[in-house]
């Protein structure tokens, strides 16, 4: 038996796509008869959709597409220009160490997958773009987290679950501070079988990003594939490739 579609969300939709552009302004009579949907309910649904700010009600009493929607289109647009501009990276690592390669975005406090590489004999990992995982005990998570300023890596922080994975799961918010510490000595974060006992992963930040926009790369193997000589090899040439990324990403407007 199949899952049954909720008809709220869907009205909700509904209700922002009969804004025909940005900046038109509809009643809450305009909209009511343009959806065919009666006062109270109407009413209902854009006093919850204005509480989320996906609408915002003007001082006429209107309604217009509120700053949530640009926000999410933002994001999208983030994932696209990093997957096409990482991408070629990606690959060419991927295909140079024979290892798997992601390269993310860090997207309300989590690491949000935007581009990936791998090659036949990768580590098969359940990856895909768009997917999200912790930013606190992942490689690329604090690799992310290590370029914020203080304010800002307070609070980011502070949301973070810090729910173990493995028994080497960082969990505790001092030990995340010293490894983000550690980090910026280094030049790169390590997940060391902090998510899956057997897989390790070295990471490092992309500069060039805006102040909105924080990105990293990383290469993920098994342990037995991943030593201490072979991650400062790694870490050289994702800190090259980050680099380059970096200019590409500065050079787009």
């Amino acid at each position: 038996m199949s899952t049954p579609v909720n008809l709220s969300v869907i009205k909700a939709f509904r209700i922002l796509n009969a804004f025909e552009y940005a900046g038109e302004k509809l009643s809450l009579s305009q909209l009511s008869r343009r959806l065919d949907m009666n006062i109270a309910t109407t009413h209902r649904f854009l006093i919850t959709l204005q509480s989320v700010g996906a609408l915002v009600k003007t001082p006429d009493g209107a309604f217009e597409l509120g700053l949530l929607l640009a926000d999410l289109g933002g994001k999208v647009s983030n994932i696209d220009v990093m997957n096409s501009i990482s991408m070629p990276h990606v690959k060419h690592l991927a295909e140079r160490f024979g290892e798997t390669i992601h390269a993310a975005i860090l997207d309300n406090d989590m690491v949000c997958y935007v581009a990936k590489g791998e090659v036949s004999r990768s580590l098969t990992l359940i990856t895909h773009i768009g997917k999200r995982l912790p930013a606190y005990c992942t490689g690329l998570g604090k690799a992310m987290m290590s370029t914020l300023e203080e304010a800002e890596l307070q609070r980011c922080i502070g949301h973070q679950s810090f729910k173990p994975f493995t028994n080497k799961t960082t969990i505790d918010p001092a030990a995340l501070l010293e490894a983000l510490n550690l980090t910026r000595e280094r030049g790169y974060a390590l997940d060391d079988e902090e998510v899956e006992i057997g897989l390790r992963c070295v990471a490092v930040p992309i500069a060039g990003c805006s102040n909105q926009l924080k990105a990293a790369i990383s290469l993920s193997a098994p342990t037995t594939r991943l030593d201490q000589a072979k991650i400062a090899e790694v870490a050289q040439a994702l800190r090259e490739h980050a680099r380059q990324i970096g200019e590409e990403l500065a050079a787009k407007p």
